[in-house]
């Protein structure tokens, strides 16, 4: 359960950098935002992946 909740807190600060980009500086934003995805795709598959 504490996977998903930081699954979601995840996907606002991307959701939040996405639509408030003066949040992040404009050189860290593209870095942020792929490290964000990357983060969220790994818990997604952890969380569909049927070995342990």
């Amino acid at each position: 359960m504490a996977m998903t909740w930081r699954r979601y807190d995840l996907q606002r600060m991307r959701w939040r950098l996405i639509n408030y980009p003066h949040l992040a500086e404009p050189d860290v934003l593209p870095a942020a935002l792929d490290w964000l995805d990357g983060e969220i795709a790994a818990m997604k598959k952890a969380a569909t992946d049927p070995t342990p």
